[in-house]
Order: structure tokens, then sequence, then C-alpha cells
């Protein structure tokens, strides 16, 4: 039976070699578009998935509130884990953890600078994560004395090659050029998707001592220093977040002056990588509505390539009825020839699978810049997704051969041998049916065609509206931070940059106007009647900075250099906020404690980080501690000229004459606010194919009901040629019942985007508006597409000689 299938299918698509290529193609679209965002959504839900207890295990993270902020933050005051294990009752485990980049020193011919995914853990971290392979040492002691070190297989390779693990135990590492380590374990590298991808481990204990700045400091938090803890079974995690507040209200010292309040709660292990507020651990996060958009999109362009194949297998259920009559008629019941339908769509959605894989290399090659860089074609061997493959070719195959198999094996014997099965076709069920799908496309369709408009329009607000400072030919510097000591070199290398030819301006500073991340300071403004508390973000730069960033003073005068900031600028929000009705009236005022900050300007706003985010209150000091970046403009290109190039090396030599210990690296600041936008970027992009996609797939339908309506009016049309009907009225007398059909969709669609692209531009502070005539652009666009699709067939149908159409029976 299985081989009558297979050569009844093999037999009509070479009959029907134009509409077996298009079937396959559209379900091949569809299933590509599947396949490679399952491998996507299945990679990013896969994080931490495999720990053991991992519902039991979480991240203790702090939020700090303000008076007019709040600041999300996933450390914790050094004092919290030693007062957790002695005072919390209900966890099993608790682990703490300072992430660090060293310099590693192995021999005088091997060094590493900035190694990243090290960091300082206690003893306690092997036995709460405790799916690690020992290869040497005992996850028992390796951490328990300071100045030990744990290292993956990996790690170990690079820093002793060709060595044993259980030879490497013993060896020392300097890290820093100060401290000396000893190898005390070597563990084998996860293979899992993880957030957690250390490869060092140096004993906490190194540098957990009493004279550990913060080391009692219960206000003070830093995102290095984390915390993760593991509840015992069937505990809940409310009545431990209950505990640890109820320990910062025990423990943190009561400041009278102070506007902020700390509280901390339990971040689950498996949220890390989806939740952006917090730290990532080093490890790019995904956004859940994105990957959740696109399982939707998948699906949408996956039922899409079934539409087509449901109009395309109907309209040419005519070639196929005296076959089914002379079936039925030799003894064929219903669900045999339902069977046989049912294996010829198997057939082709297996030949559109096959050209789906033999595709998927080359869109994850295109795709590559959107698609975590861990996945690749070898994913598809996993167990799981092939499994998956498997679903979806049954999926499929039910999903776009049930209707047309039920249609075709329905038709009455008698009828089909009589010629007659056909004589009422425009009104039948079947029309109705396909003409809903139809319309269904061109929702779709045209949803993502105003979605894409919408997304690219704000993008490209986002990025070309005025920020309020210059973005171009600026680049930033950096310098080792001497931790609270000035470092004497920076004057003599601002000094020679500013005698650099292709140099502007320079100066030095901490923080572009747009950062992500920065320093803040709560302080209180007193007007003799009222205090009015205000959390400041803070910047610093010398009395260039202003001027290189083409920064608006509305009053007053840049701050003058200073080892510590003595006096600041703020911006015209914190002059709004301190009650002052004009920037003059704000100058000379105080702010904080006896001495305080005196103002000595207001400059206008400016965008701190993306449209997202509203404006809030800052200060720009001057403090030489702080000023640990080089911020340089470059003088304009000559066409033709590379200048910059040169100008960067030439810098580049100065930077490494006075820090011959530290790498060069620069960053124009246009592209640090260009990374303010990768994902709306990335969702433009994806957006724009998926819409494309979405009208291949719709189009190659249309056609299909196309092709179906003109084969069932053959004759009507050879009648009304006879008649005197010209090419142009035929032509619009096929196309007008179309035209309904994206009327409809367009009525359909207009709120339902309306809505849904409102509620998207919700999510930023600063947004473009959304104009009405994006929504029927798309329409006309659509339109456009539409009656082209259209005219292919219909013009071939009106033009074709009514003679044969006539005596054709």
């Amino acid at each position: 039976m299985l081989k009558l299938y297979f050569r009844t299918a093999l037999r009509d698509l070479r009959r029907n070699s134009v509409f077996s290529l298009i079937n396959v193609l559209g379900l091949s679209i569809g299933i590509s578009a599947a396949l490679v965002i399952y491998l996507i959504v299945h990679y990013e839900f896969s994080f931490d998935q495999f720990q053991p207890d991992k519902h039991d295990i979480y991240r203790v993270v702090s939020d700090i509130r303000t008076v007019n902020s709040e600041i999300n933050n996933a450390g914790v005051p050094l004092p919290v884990p030693g007062a957790i294990r002695r005072e919390v009752t209900g966890i099993r485990q608790c682990a703490a953890f300072t992430t660090t980049y060293p310099n590693v020193t192995i021999s005088k011919n091997l060094s590493f600078r900035g190694q990243q995914s090290t960091i300082f853990a206690d003893g306690n971290y092997f036995a709460l994560f405790n799916n690690y392979h020992w290869l040497a040492g005992s996850p028992k002691t390796a951490l328990v004395n300071p100045r030990s070190t744990v290292l993956t297989q990996s790690r170990a390779a690079l820093y002793f090659p060709g060595i044993t693990p259980d030879r490497i135990i013993g060896r020392h590492i300097v890290y820093n050029d100060t401290m000396t380590a000893t190898v005390t374990g070597i563990v084998a590298d996860i293979k899992e998707n993880t957030s957690l991808g250390f490869h060092e481990f140096i004993s906490l204990a190194t540098i957990d001592t009493p004279n550990r700045d913060g080391a009692g400091d219960w206000n003070s938090v830093n995102g290095n220093d984390q915390c993760f803890i593991k509840l015992m079974p069937g505990t809940n995690k409310t009545p431990i977040e209950t505990q640890l507040a109820q320990l910062q209200k025990k423990y943190a010292k009561p400041d009278p002056a102070s506007l902020t309040k700390t509280t901390h709660h339990l971040q689950p292990l498996t949220d890390i990588h989806f939740d952006h507020r917090y730290d990532g651990l080093d490890q790019p996060q995904a956004h859940k509505p994105t990957l959740y958009g696109l399982l939707i999109i998948a699906a949408f362009l996956l039922l899409l390539g079934c539409i087509n194949f449901i109009n395309l297998t109907t309209a040419q259920a005519s070639h196929r009825a005296k076959e089914i009559g002379i079936r039925k008629t030799l003894g064929s019941s219903v669900p045999q020839l339902i069977r046989q339908f049912l294996g010829e769509t198997f057939f082709l959605t297996l030949l559109s699978l096959a050209l789906s894989l033999a595709l998927t290399p080359w869109i994850l090659t295109a795709f590559s810049k959107y698609i975590p860089r861990n996945i690749h074609f070898n994913s598809i061997r996993q167990p799981g997704i092939i499994a998956f493959l498997g679903i979806l070719l049954a999926a499929v195959t039910v999903l776009a051969g049930f209707y047309p198999a039920l249609v075709l094996s329905r038709y009455k014997p008698v009828l089909v041998l009589k010629n007659q099965a056909f004589t009422d076709s425009p009104t039948t069920r079947s029309l109705l049916v396909r003409k809903t799908l139809t319309v269904f496309q061109f929702t779709i369709a045209q949803f993502l065609i105003i979605a894409t408009l919408i997304v690219g329009r704000q993008v490209q607000y986002s990025i070309n509206t005025d920020l309020g400072y210059k973005k171009d030919a600026i680049v930033t510097v950096h310098t080792p931070w001497t931790f609270g000591q000035q470092d004497t070199r920076r004057p003599l290398l601002l000094e020679r940059l500013r005698h650099l030819p292709g140099i502007e301006l320079a100066c030095t500073g901490s923080f572009s106007p747009a950062w992500d991340g920065g320093m803040s300071q709560n302080l209180v403004y007193r007007d003799g009647k009222k205090e009015i508390p205000v959390s400041l973000e803070i910047k610093y730069g010398d009395s260039d900075y202003i001027k290189l960033y083409r920064l608006h003073l509305l009053a007053g005068r840049a701050p003058r250099p200073a080892d510590t900031a003595r006096e600041f600028v703020i911006n015209e929000t914190t002059r709004k906020l301190l009650g002052f009705k004009t920037p003059a009236e704000a100058i000379g005022k105080v702010l904080g404690n006896d001495p305080g900050y005196p103002i000595c300007g207001v400059m206008a706003d400016f965008h701190q980080a993306s449209t997202r985010t509203a404006i809030h209150a800052l200060a720009l000091g001057s403090s030489k501690v702080f000023e640990f970046d080089f911020l340089i403009g470059l003088r304009p290109q000559i066409p033709g000229n590379p200048t910059w190039a040169a100008t960067l090396a030439a810098i580049g030599k100065e930077f490494k004459q006075l820090y011959p210990d530290t790498d060069y690296t620069y960053e124009f600041f246009d592209e640090t606010i260009a990374k303010f936008y990768a994902d709306e970027q990335n969702i433009s992009h994806l957006l724009t194919w998926a819409a494309g996609l979405t009208i291949l797939i719709s189009c190659l339908g249309l056609a299909g009901l196309v092709i179906f309506t003109t084969n069932s009016r053959v004759k009507e049309i050879g009648i009304r040629k006879m008649l005197g009907a010209s090419v142009t009225a035929i032509a619009t007398l096929l196309s007008k019942d179309f035209v309904k059909l994206l009327i409809i969709s367009f009525v359909i669609v207009t709120p339902v985007a309306w809505g849904a692209m409102n509620k998207w531009l919700d999510s930023y502070a600063y947004r473009a508006p959304l104009s009405w005539w994006i929504f029927p652009l798309a329409g006309i666009g659509m339109m456009a597409i539409a009656l082209l699709t259209m005219s292919i067939r219909t013009i071939r149908t009106a033009m074709a000689n009514p003679i044969t159409a006539l005596r054709t029976e």
C-alpha cells in the first residue's frame, strides 16, 4: 500500500510539476523558518536546565530605591552571605563569589591580560553547584585555603599545554603580578549552556579579609559581589525573602541623611539568562517576549505554507476528479482515499523537509549576525531537535493534507464521471474556506509589513534624533583605574595627545554622556525652609568635557579641575526637581552637607541612555581620581585620505609608551550609542525577512485561488469574449473578488496592528509618532503586490482563444 501511495505521489508530482514545485517551495519556506527559529528558542531556553535541583537554586539580588529612581543590582553587600549562613533557615547551601578580570602570569614567556570568566569563589561554590566532573583535586578542599585556584580543563590546557590534570596540581599561577596561587583542582568544562560559564576559580578567602573594602558595610552594593543559595526541598522563596528583609533591617545602620532603601529578593537560576534588570554574568542575555514573538512568526509561516498547500491542492481538484470517481467505482472507500492523499502530502512534505535541511546551513550563515554564535547546523543532531523534526513532519502532513484529502475523497462518482462535480463550485463551502484562508494570509502579511515599518521608523528616530550632544568622530581610550589614587601618567599622556595633528580636542573623564553604567550619589538641597532630596547620576570630566561633546550650558560655567569633585554642573531635570525657576537661580546654591557641592552651572538635558529610558537627574563634576578615560575628538577626515587610522595608530604609540603593560583599546562613541539599539535593529531586520517570506507564501496562495477560479470559469470567460468583452473587462472581473478579500484583510488588521504597535511603542520614553499614513501605505503596497500576482494569470486567461475554451469538455 505504501508503495502504491509513493508511486501515485511521484506520478502526480511529474504530471503537475509546476504546482508541486510551488507546494514544496511554500512548505520548505515555512519549515525552514520553523526549524531555524526552533534552534534559536531551544538554545536560549536550554540555559541552566541541566543543573541538578535547578528549581531550588536562586541568586540573591538587590533593589536600591532612591527618591527619584530605582536601581537593580545583581550584587549584595559583602556581609550578606555570612549572615545568611548564620541566621537564615530553610537553605541547604550558600555560596558567594566576586567576578574579576586578572592579569595572569604562568612563566616569563607565557602571560595573559584581563582574563575573563574568572571569579573569587568561596569553599561552598562546588557544593552548591555540584554538577562539575573533577579530573583532579577534591571539591571539599580545593577552595578552602587562601591562594588556591581551580581551573577548567580548557583553561588548564591553555596555561599548562601538554600536561595531564594530575600533574598540574601544585603548580603556581601569578595574578596581577602580586599574588601567587596554587592549583588545587581541575574540572571538566561544562558542555551545556549556562550563565555560570566560569573557567577559573580563585579562593575567595584570598581577598575576603576584615580589611577588605566594604567588608562590614551593609549599605554598599557592588554588582561584582554575588551570592547564590540552594533552598531545602519544598521550601518557598517568600519566607526566605522575609528573613533577608529582617537581616537588612537588623544590620544596616540607619542614616537620617540616606535617601536609599535596599531590599533583597531571590532570582531563580533559570531567570538569569532572561532578566535584563540584573547582570547576566558575562553571557549575552535573551529577551523572552522576542523569543515568543519568533515562535509566533514561525507558527504563522508554517501555517501559511500549509494554507498555500490547501489552496493549490483544492484548486487542482478538477484534474483528479475522474481518477477519484474511478477509484470509488472500483471499490475504494473514503478512509482509503484519505490515506492515499495524506500519503501524497507526506511525500511532498518530506521533500520540503529535505529542501529545508539543505537550506538551513545557508540561512544560519546569512543570519549569523542575529543568531547566537553557538548555534550551528550540527545542533540539528540533538535528540530533542530530531524529535521536533519528526513531530513537525507529522503535523504539517496532517495540517496541510487532511482538508484537501477530505474534499477530494467526498466527490460522488456519478457526478464526476458525468463532468458535473464542479457545476456549483463557486458557491460551495470549500470556496468560502479558501477565501477565508486567503484573508488570513494577507492579514498576517499586512500586519508584518506595518510592524516592520513602525519598528524601522522607531529605530531611525532613536538613532537620528537630537540626543543633546555630539556623537561623531569621538573616541574613548581606557586606562587602568588606580582605585582612588591619582595616576601621574594621565596628565603627561593628555599633553602628548593634544599635540597630535589629527586630534581636534582631548580631555580626561569617566563615562561619556551616554554610557551603559555609571555612578550615583544621594544629596540633599536645603533652601532654608525645607529639604529636597535628590539622587544624581555622576559623571566626571575636565574643563573641556562640555566643549568636546558640545553640551549646551544654560547658565554658569564648567567645573574647575580638582583632585576630588568640589562643584557640580547639573542638568535641567535636576534643576526642576530642586525647584529652581530658572537656570541662573540655581548658580551658587549648595547640594549636600557642609561644605557640600556648589552648583557652578546648569546644562541642557541630554539622553544618558537609549530613548527607552527617561532622562534623569545628573551632575557633572571634575575629579582627577575618577577621570580614568581619555575622550578624544578627531579632526574631520579628508575624502580619499583616511587620516583617522593614522591618528589612532599615533595615539596607540603614545599610549604604549606610558602604559606598556596595558592593552591599547578604543571605541567610537557613535558605536556605543548604536549598541543601545542593537536589539531593535535585529528585530527590524528579522521582521523585514518575515514580512518578505509571508508575502511570498501569501502570493503563492493567492495564485492558487486565482488558478482555481479561472479554471472553473473557462467557459464563462469564453462566452464573454464571444459576446465582445475586452481583455481589461475580463481581467477586472476575475480580480475584483480578490481585491475584496484584500480590503477585508486590511479592515481586520488595522485596529489589531494599531493596538499592538502602540503598546510596543509605549516601552519607549521618547518615541516616533504612530502616524496614520503607515497603515494605508502598507495596504496599498500589499494591494500592488497582489494585483501583480493576479495579473499574471488573469490576463493570460482573458487573452486565451475562446474557441478552445468552448470546445473543451
